[in-house]
């Protein structure tokens, strides 16, 4: 069975969706301001991961690679395995957190869908692409996220050249600020923010919210 995408984009036009780095710190602002239903991603993938995934649909999400790669934990794999899982981690999971938002909608003025999903274009009708060049930065340091070196440096399984291999592993991976523009960000005109360690939280949510066309933010 196959859904046009104009179907999808009428269920889910009360989803404003924000990508980039710096979504959850914005979306959790937006929502202390609002009130605003919050889809987490990294939740939602988590849940299907344990739940939903299916070796025959998604056979990436089902795949061991620690197993497979005789490692000890998802941060000892090489980086460009890393790459690769996510990425086809992505394309399995996006269709579960389309079909989510779908259900949600009917029970949310709005929803804001922070975290990175593979889909069409064609089916967004709110976006923001969030651009952080700040130098603080950490992937890690956030709360919800374990502290790669920390978790790494009390491990007496390694040695501390194996331990300083794994956290440049992680960092190279997904832990840096990379503060780029991607190019189909522009080719789509999609809206984008920049900000950086001049620029507050709330300035931030204020440009995002003016965007959103939400109620006046004034925080």
């Amino acid at each position: 069975m196959f859904f046009a995408d104009n179907i999808i984009k009428e269920k889910i036009k009360n989803v404003y969706f924000l990508w980039g780095r710096g979504k959850t710190t914005i979306a959790n602002e937006l929502h202390c301001k609002y009130g605003y239903f919050i889809y987490d991603v990294d939740k939602s993938r988590y849940w299907h991961w344990k739940n939903s995934a299916d070796p025959i649909y998604q056979p990436a999400m089902c795949r061991d690679y620690e197993k497979e790669y005789d490692v000890k934990s998802f941060w000892d794999l090489p980086p460009e395995v890393i790459s690769e899982r996510e990425t086809l981690w992505l394309k399995e999971f996006s269709p579960m957190a389309i079909m989510d938002l779908i259900l949600l909608s009917p029970n949310h003025d709005v929803i804001i869908c922070e975290g990175d999903i593979d889909c069409s274009l064609s089916i967004v009708s709110n976006a923001v692409y969030l651009v952080n060049r700040g130098t603080k930065f950490d992937w890690f340091s956030r709360p919800d996220h374990d502290n790669i070196s920390d978790i790494t440096n009390k491990r007496t399984d390694l040695t501390k050249e194996e331990k300083e291999s794994i956290i440049n592993n992680a960092y190279n991976a997904v832990g840096q600020n990379e503060g780029d523009l991607p190019d189909w960000i522009v080719q789509q005109n999609i809206k984008y923010i920049i900000w950086n360690d001049n620029t507050t939280i709330e300035q931030t949510a204020s440009e995002v919210a003016e965007y959103f066309n939400f109620p006046l933010y004034t925080k």
